[in-house]
């Protein structure tokens, strides 16, 4: 049981950093094209600050990045807790 929670684990949280990592690329593809996607691909750690620029440029809140911003942490944590056997124990 242990073996399928962290390979769920591992799913939600590859896969959610994956799908976000497409929407920062399209986003900044649509708004400055060609050019946005060298810079998506260059300043990805400007993951972490797109929800408010894009809150800015386009004036809807980004709940779905949010919301599979939260499945990617639900994932890391289901992973964390099924390895939690591997872990010597001090």
């Amino acid at each position: 049981m242990k073996k399928i929670l962290r390979v769920l684990g591992m799913i939600m949280w590859i896969g959610a950093g994956l799908f976000m990592f497409l929407f920062w690329l399209g986003a900044m593809t649509e708004w400055l094209g060609c050019f946005g996607t060298f810079l998506a691909i260059l300043i990805s750690p400007g993951l972490v600050i797109f929800p408010i620029i894009f809150w800015i440029v386009e004036g809807v809140f980004p709940v779905m990045y949010f919301a599979i911003w939260g499945l990617g942490i639900l994932g890391i944590i289901i992973f964390g807790l099924s390895c939690e056997d591997s872990f010597p124990s001090y």
